[in-house]
């Protein structure tokens, strides 16, 4: 099945962005190294289906997540595990705890299975707001392969005091001055398709340098602040 994305958009949307999108989109039906391309489709119907959870709505209420239990509205069949994972980090990720994490490893993910659900969450935020702020509908998921996880080659990591083994720093900059393997990248390493995946579409949304758009950089970078305060997203 073909990703069509951006359709009948009354926008104009570079064809960069379309092509990147659309070939990311493709990929994450294919199967990765620890989940499935059917598992992917699943934890993107389930960061979906987050937003209308009567269990995350009572969370976020709540002083403390964690200080509810339930079950959620979930719409597929991925164990409970990992449907609390995806539904915490869409629905509520400013309150994401080690508990959390600790809980999945504790009920048999792993670590490298965690950062690639992480990935494909993050990834699928990207391209649904996107859409959602053109007015359009989130992207029809696709069937999914159920080939099996490929497994990866063991990628250079490092325990740097962080909850998970994080990809090393390479002491290199990058063309505004910070450093090129900053930690946004760093906290995927242990699965580094994902890596691939998210800064694909990431870059299409947020240029560092060079915007191709009739703006400032002052002033995208006072859209980005204002966005990511009104999203509580404090990095």
């Amino acid at each position: 099945m073909q990703a069509n994305l951006f359709e009948n958009c009354q926008y104009p949307v570079r064809k960069a962005t379309i092509d990147a999108f659309a070939g990311v989109w493709q990929r994450t039906a294919e199967s990765g190294p620890f989940w499935t391309g059917r598992d992917h489709m699943a934890i993107i119907q389930e960061a979906r289906q987050s937003l209308e959870c009567e269990l995350c709505r009572r969370r976020l209420e709540a002083l403390s997540p964690n200080a509810v239990d339930g079950v959620h509205d979930s719409v597929t069949d991925l164990a409970p595990v990992a449907i609390d994972v995806v539904h915490r980090i869409r629905s509520d990720p400013a309150r994401m705890s080690k508990s959390v994490f600790d809980n999945a490893l504790a009920n048999g993910m792993t670590d490298s299975e965690y950062i690639e659900l992480i990935g494909i969450v993050a990834t699928s935020v990207v391209i649904d707001t996107l859409h959602q702020g053109l007015g359009l509908p989130v992207p029809e998921t696709l069937p999914g392969s159920d080939a099996p996880p490929t497994g990866q080659k063991e990628p250079e990591v490092v325990d740097d005091g962080a909850w998970v083994r994080l990809a090393p720093r390479d002491g290199e900059l990058n063309e505004v001055g910070i450093p090129r393997q900053a930690n946004i990248i760093r906290a995927m390493g242990l699965v580094p398709l994902v890596i691939q995946l998210f800064f694909t579409v990431m870059r299409q949304a947020y240029y560092i340098s060079n915007l191709p758009i009739s703006i400032q950089r002052s002033q995208a970078e006072f859209i980005a602040a204002r966005v990511s305060a009104l999203n509580q997203c404090f990095y």
